[in-house]
């Protein structure tokens, strides 16, 4: 016995030994770390039948581990927590407390020692491996994916045996192999490791994936005539297509692309690409200017380059000669850098090589305003295998494909349908064929079969026509009811709304308005626009909340897509702070003044507008009458602009600028008034807002225009708002020098003592030469000579030399 206790007192000595000090001798190294004693010779059997009992305690015991104490990750990294560590060292000291303190039972003690000390290795080697095998989620810190290893574990503990030394004895003894170390990378743990990756990329999709950038809004916008025909069509499509193989795929808007053709909110959705560009291409035509959606397009663009010439670059491409129309005066100042295609060698060319004509000279200037340049789309061929595809589609949606598969369908022969494969001719086109077209430009001269194709054309749209979400194009042949009139008006001004429709109401007017708002703006027109579809007039009111108001952007030009007749009660003039596009649609539209003019004389022009009145007793009241109701009502770009000058010289304290001009050069002062009101100068000068009511440069003197009180002539206009004015900017160009407009205001200046800044919009020699003696030496005497603003690049140049000229002028006391 004693020889037995002393034995089993060093073996209870080793053991402190090796859990102290790490492994040493003949003991067999686990991995991750783990430390397993030698076999001695004087193992019993009762020793390992303990060990095997215990293995479903010490695998209970590790799943209430794994569920209660999961470890702790780091992210990205496999680290066991610091706490970890601690309470296995803490275990390790109880263990060699409870083998010390229980001396008197020495076989019991042996026992509880052995299984506690397996207990600690196999807890040990589980948490390494778990550790290793688990993977935490970023969102939620506390979910813990635990990879419970049951098998695994459990087979390496049979497999890891002690080495007797004693091969005599080895009859009785268990023999325990040498283990082989685990692999960091084995299949195994490869294995556990990709099911906790895809775990967490089912409950993370966003952290293997990260968002990708928000992409910029498209930012050159093509501007085409909707009604333009085939060939012009086919040069709009050839130049978007080689535009975005040179990287401009993702920067150029264009509404076929964008596939909202079809869509009740087209008109408004191509006014809002027009309102956001930073460049845009024109590409002019009779069938341009005569189209109302493409002329309110280039309007809109003129707009904003009057209020801030950097805001949009505007390039203009003349694709054919205008026979029935002229280019408007508004676009002179772009002329110089127009891509004419009708005039010399390029007239005789090729649709492809007029196309590479207009890349080679705008892509450089586009290029600049591109913000994403992604590369081109690898074209696809259109498919062989016909899937009936085409008839989930409308016509204008169709690619070339589907267009092959219902020609194959109507019966026609390959060899025409191979005339229109080769033309890339896809649903936007067919859209634009005409019987001469087929002819000229697609070489398809049975008769026969392009009667059949242009019937079964017209019978597919037909169709289309009929169903429920083109509901706006049957809205647009819908006869309206007479003496109707839809108001259009921003929520906010419901009152003044509501009170407008009592009072149309009460003189025999049918009134009719929105009712449901809606979660979008398709949802909002589909609600309402049928409504508007009945309605032979539109009423818009404008106020301040009308300014950026979507219901009112939407209506209105979802109104003048249908045709209706607009016209505006102004209750507030908000001119200067509409949007491009309103002004567009709404600058000629007829205009009642119920800011400045009585609530009962407006409301009696606005009934005489929509109803006119069959007879007047009486022909003097008669013609009287007529003529009230007739000044009463003009267009809003006159009727906002004749208020202007009003409100400028009802306060005689306030500095103004009186600009003397000659009519050739309208669009650039209109310029430079713009930039002086900017920086605070108000302004006057005898500009109509219409360019087609102005007068030509041929003119010598002006004229009064419809803007102009009737008791109050143009002259004695000219007179008021120069005494009023603090300078007198002269605008010189070779043309103003001869007209009397020169002579005119400047001895006018001259007479009232104004100071005089002179600005050089045209050259011209200096002093002038050939110019009335007396407007000579008004010039020869002038302090400095003026300042030249002849070209573009010298008027961005000198500009703030004019600003900061008048400011002097203006401040400097007298």
């Amino acid at each position: 016995m004693t020889n037995m206790d002393d034995k089993e007192e060093k073996e209870e000595t080793q053991v402190e030994n090796e859990e102290t000090h790490g492994v040493t001798g003949d003991q067999t190294q686990i991995p991750n770390g783990t430390a397993m004693e030698p076999a001695t010779h004087e193992d019993s059997k009762e020793t390992d039948h303990i060990k095997d009992a215990d293995d479903d305690k010490i695998n209970k015991e590790q799943l209430d581990i794994n569920a209660n104490e999961g470890p702790s990750i780091e992210k990205g990294h496999e680290k066991v927590d610091a706490g970890d560590e601690k309470r296995v060292q803490q275990e390790n000291i109880n263990i060699q407390e409870e083998g010390q303190g229980d001396q008197d039972s020495k076989q019991q003690g042996d026992q509880q020692q052995t299984s506690e000390g397996d207990t600690k290795n196999r807890e040990q080697l589980e948490n390494e491996k778990n550790i290793k095998n688990v993977e935490e989620t970023n969102k939620d810190a506390s979910a813990i994916i635990n990879v419970e290893i049951k098998e695994k574990p459990k087979q390496s503990a049979e497999e890891v045996k002690h080495i007797d030394n004693d091969t005599k004895k080895s009859h009785h003894k268990v023999h325990r192999s040498k283990p082989t170390p685990v692999e960091k990378d084995s299949s195994f743990v490869k294995e556990v490791k990709r099911e906790a990756k895809r775990v967490e990329d089912r409950l993370n999709p966003n952290r293997s994936h990260p968002s990708k950038p928000k992409k910029v809004k498209k930012g050159i916008f093509v501007s085409y005539s909707p009604d333009a025909g085939f060939l012009e069509r086919k040069f709009v499509v050839e130049t978007v297509r080689q535009l975005k193989e040179n990287n401009l795929a993702e920067d150029i808007w264009f509404d076929k692309d964008e596939k909202n053709t079809d869509n009740p909110c087209w008109f408004s959705q191509r006014m809002e690409a027009v309102e956001k560009c930073r460049a845009a291409v024109l590409i002019l035509s009779d069938s341009y200017f005569m189209c109302p959606v493409s002329v309110y397009e280039g309007k809109a663009l003129l707009e904003r380059q009057m209020v801030d010439a950097s805001s949009v670059k505007v390039d203009l491409v003349l694709f054919s000669s205008l026979e029935e129309t002229e280019i408007p005066r508004q676009y002179n100042h772009l002329l110089r850098t127009m891509v004419d295609l009708t005039a010399g060698i390029h007239a005789k060319k090729s649709l492809a090589e007029k196309t590479s004509v207009v890349i080679g000279s705008l892509m450089e200037d586009l290029e600049k305003y591109a913000v994403i340049n992604s590369p081109p789309v690898p074209y696809t061929p259109p498919e062989h295998d016909f899937n009936g595809e085409y008839k989930k589609k409308k016509i204008c949606q169709w690619s070339v494909g589907d267009l092959q598969e219902w020609l194959f369908k109507l019966g026609i022969k390959e060899f025409y349908r191979q005339s229109l494969a080769e033309g890339m001719v896809d649903g936007f086109l067919l859209m634009s064929v005409t019987d001469q077209d087929m002819i000229h430009h697609l070489g398809i001269e049975s008769r026969v079969v392009r009667k059949k194709i242009m019937q079964q054309i017209l019978l597919t749209l037909d169709k289309e026509h009929k169903q429920p979400d083109n509901w706006h194009l049957r809205a647009r042949t819908q006869k309206s009811k007479s003496n109707s009139v839809y108001l259009v008006y921003d929520p906010a001004d419901v009152r003044l709304a509501q009170n407008l429709k009592a009072d149309l109401l009460k003189k025999g007017l049918q009134v009719i308005h929105h009712q449901k708002l809606g979660q979008s703006k398709e949802e909002f027109l589909q609600l309402n626009g049928p409504s508007i579809a009945t309605a032979t007039y539109v009423l818009v009111i404008l106020t301040d909340s009308a300014t950026n108001s979507p219901f009112v952007f939407h209506e209105v030009l979802f109104s003048d897509w249908l045709g209706k007749k607009i016209v505006t009660a102004m209750f507030h003039n908000i001119w200067h702070s509409l949007r491009p596009a309103l002004k567009a649609v709404l600058g000629e539209c007829p205009s009642v003044d119920f800011e400045t003019k009585l609530y009962g004389e407006s409301m009696d022009v606005l009934e005489h507008y929509i109803k006119p009145l069959r007879s007047v007793p009486g022909v003097v009241l008669e013609q009287a009458y007529l003529n009230k109701m007739a000044d009463g009502l003009k267009p809003l770009g006159i009727l906002a602009n004749s208020t202007s000058p009003t409100e400028y010289t009802s306060d005689e304290a306030e500095p103004r600028v009186f600009i003397s001009y000659q009519w050739d050069m309208q669009s650039k002062v209109e310029d430079i008034k713009r930039l002086l009101e900017a920086n605070s100068f108000l302004c006057w000068a005898d500009i109509s807002p219409t360019m087609t009511q102005r007068g030509h440069s041929s003119m010598s003197t002006r004229s009064g225009h419809s803007h102009v009180d009737s008791s109050e002539t143009l002259q004695s206009q000219i007179q008021r708002n120069m005494k009023a004015a603090a300078v007198v900017l002269c605008c010189i160009t070779p043309k103003y020098m001869q007209s009397d407009n020169c002579v005119k205001d400047l001895t006018l200046a001259e007479t009232l003592h104004k100071p005089i800044v002179p600005v050089m919009l045209r050259f011209c020699p200096w002093p002038p030469e050939g110019a009335p003696s007396q407007v000579r030496k008004i010039f020869v005497r002038l302090p400095s000579p003026p300042i030249d603003l002849s070209n573009e690049k010298l008027f961005k140049q000198n500009i703030h030399v004019v600003v900061e000229r008048i400011r002097k002028v203006i401040v400097v006391p007298k």
